[in-house]
């Protein structure tokens, strides 16, 4: 993957995903596990080039947000 391209799909799931820990952590859903977190986040520029991430990103933003209902419901009579 270009490496511009790494950056910028980097900084944007990082940016997502410390939005989603902060938010756990305030009302007490981390505990334990915080550190392996900030751990993916400082490893995040390495993890986002390898094969598959933009897959698992996806669906891991996605179970993050069924959780805590953190985006804007969609509108589902515009993708109609």
């Amino acid at each position: 993957m270009d490496p511009e391209k790494r950056r910028a799909l980097s900084s944007f799931y990082r940016e997502e995903f410390l939005r989603y820990l902060d938010h756990f952590e305030s009302v007490g859903l981390l505990g334990p596990r915080k550190d392996a977190c900030r751990k993916l986040m400082s490893d995040l520029d390495d993890v986002c080039g390898r094969d598959r991430f933009l897959v698992v990103a996806e669906a891991l933003l996605q179970n993050l947000d069924a959780i805590a209902r953190l985006s804007p419901p969609l509108d589902r009579r515009r993708n109609h």
